[in-house]
């Protein structure tokens, strides 16, 4: 539901500020699930975690944007591949870190915090990813898309009086319409890749 307006968030601050907003979200709402006591609390916690998630659709634009025609399709591959890794991955590993008093008992037997919370240490270690991903994004992921200043609202009312595109679209539209097309050539649209094929 959310990932809409971190869309339009990216485009208006910058795609950087999104993705460590999302990281950051994330951090704090894990730990929050890990120590909720009830049914309401985990929900609340992880509808919370699903408004920071919704960050995550600023990734294939940073993908597309640092990438280019020779290697955008093997960018563009890694995302689905980190997200299944993840999903299998994160299963598992909050699988065995559950309730660690009674699966492990030589290492946290006499945890008091663990007894109290089972939960807590497979939401841990998926916080400490997100700090690890938090800490990298600050410090090594530079801003790939160049934010225009605007004097737009944020979120406009939309009726069923506005128009669907501006005057200034229009205009430009009209220019585009007029302008003598291009002539392409068959080389023209086909990738490096296919090509090399030929």
């Amino acid at each position: 539901m959310t990932v809409m307006y971190w869309g339009i968030l990216s485009d208006r601050i910058g795609r950087r500020p999104v993705v460590l907003i999302g990281l950051l979200g994330d951090l704090l709402t894990f730990a929050l699930f890990g120590i909720s006591k009830s049914f309401g609390w985990a929900v609340v916690v992880r509808c919370l975690n699903g408004f920071f998630t919704g960050s995550a659709v600023v990734i294939k634009p940073i993908a597309a944007e640092i990438s280019d025609d020779t290697n955008r399709a093997r960018v563009m591959a890694m995302l689905p591949f980190a997200w299944h890794l993840g999903s299998m991955l994160g299963g598992a590993i909050g699988g065995l870190l559950v309730d660690p008093v009674k699966n492990y008992p030589w290492l946290f037997g006499n945890s008091v915090l663990f007894r109290e919370y089972p939960y807590l240490l497979p939401c841990l270690f998926g916080s400490a990813i997100s700090l690890f991903g938090l800490i990298v994004g600050f410090f090594y992921l530079e801003e790939t898309h160049v934010v225009k200043p605007t004097t737009a609202p944020i979120i406009s009312v939309v009726s069923e009086t506005t128009p669907l595109v501006s005057e200034a679209q229009s205009e430009e539209g009209r220019n585009q319409v007029n302008a003598k097309p291009e002539s392409f050539s068959k080389w023209d649209i086909l990738t490096p890749t296919v090509i090399r094929v030929l």
